[in-house]
């Protein structure tokens, strides 16, 4: 999965380190899903290595999600088959584990640190778990009404976000829930219909007001504002009215991780067309596209929001990555890294650059400034990317 706005300091995590007597160099250390041996690869950003001992046995690596304790003692990791690990951030090795469904897709912290919450697409709902035992507190079916019956939906699109709360989406019911964590028996206090069916996957806005619900083949994004939740989901559009981009309906939204913000502009990677759609989110209107080379996945933002790194599908472009200038919308520069790039992850200050090459069996780190490749490294099918800054931001 990809990260928005690393706008965390090295200081301020030098800060929390010591506040929280986190051995020496665990904030430096980069965890790398690799997908076909059920295993975390650790890179040492300060030593520009890869660690020796990878940590093992950790389940079906396909789509696994991680976040962090805010003392950095502890990762979590959900895994595809419904486990969740504890990684033991100093020692590099699995500290606990605990069967949370048949089937996970998501994972947050709350806010607090006391809890981890994991979205499931089987049987359906989210488990609470306590972030220090591992024990499960509260399972909360999501149970929806349809053809005079009752089904349980998958869910997807899970954030944590102020006041202690988690929101997610019902891909098969249709409808955005906030579950209240502040409470001990976690109530659902908001359930709201989605703009369109199918909500596949959402993302926070950095300053945590907005939710935004992706759907299957459509055009259209369901917002909710959470400073106003009394308001209800609106409609939004991504389509471009004044151009006829060689296009087939989007099958789904990608993975809205990979959502962009600089400013004002909230730049969206559409399956099936080659452009970004540029939103105005001050009153969430489509205002441009961004001409690219085939169909974006992922947008990455540089901290520095004056570039975007966009990566891509399909067999002839998924090895290219191209930065795009944020002030004048052009592409000013292409990078060929590798076939199948999962996954692409800016550090906190925004000199390096990390991504995986899924089919070359390399994770690849990248000056932000020159674009040179900097350290190449030989890993078994890469993917996600996950620093330890993410203990750090809203919506993970």
């Amino acid at each position: 999965m990809a990260t928005r706005g690393h706008f965390l300091t090295l200081s301020f995590l030098a800060a929390s380190l010591s506040a929280c007597a986190t051995p020496a160099g665990v904030g430096a250390r980069i965890y790398v899903v690799q997908r076909e041996s059920e295993s975390l690869a650790i890179y040492d950003a300060a030593a520009g290595k890869i660690l020796p001992a990878a940590i093992q046995k950790l389940g079906n690596m396909r789509h696994a999600t991680m976040v962090f304790s805010k003392d950095l003692r502890w990762g979590y990791l959900a895994t595809r088959n419904g486990l969740l690990s504890r990684i033991d951030l100093a020692t590099g090795e699995q500290a606990g584990a605990v069967q949370t469904s048949e089937n996970s897709i998501g994972i947050a912290i709350s806010q607090d640190g006391r809890y981890v919450a994991v979205a499931e697409y089987t049987p359906g709902g989210v488990t609470i778990v306590d972030a220090v035992s591992l024990k499960i507190l509260k399972q909360i079916p999501a149970t929806v009404q349809a053809d005079g019956r009752e089904h349980r939906s998958r869910t997807t699109g899970l954030v944590d976000t102020a006041g202690n709360r988690f929101v997610f989406s019902l891909m098969d019911g249709n409808e955005i829930w906030i579950l209240d964590a502040s409470r001990e028996d976690f109530p659902v206090e908001h359930r709201f219909q989605t703009a369109a069916p199918n909500p596949f996957d959402a993302t926070l806005t950095p300053e945590g007001r907005y939710y935004l619900a992706g759907h299957f083949e459509s055009d259209r994004i369901s917002l909710l504002d959470l400073w106003h939740p009394e308001a209800g989901v609106r409609e939004v559009s991504v389509r471009d009215p004044r151009l006829d981009f060689d296009r087939t309906a989007p099958i789904k939204m990608p993975h809205m991780e990979a959502w962009a913000i600089s400013g004002d502009d909230v730049y969206v990677p559409l399956v099936g067309e080659k452009r970004l759609a540029v939103l105005d989110r001050r009153m969430w209107v489509f205002q441009r596209s961004v001409p690219v080379r085939g169909n974006p996945v992922y947008v990455t933002m540089s901290p520095t929001q004056r570039e975007l790194w966009v990566t891509f599908s399909g067999a002839e472009d998924d090895r290219f990555i191209e930065v795009i200038d944020t002030e004048t919308g052009k592409v000013v520069h292409t990078i060929e890294a590798g076939r199948k790039i999962y996954h692409l992850v800016f550090s906190p200050r925004g000199d390096e650059v990390y991504v995986s090459a899924n089919q070359d069996d390399r994770f690849l780190v990248f000056d932000a400034s020159s674009k040179r490749l900097k350290r190449e490294f030989h890993l078994k099918s890469p993917s996600g990317i996950f620093g330890p800054w993410r203990a750090y931001q809203i919506g993970f």
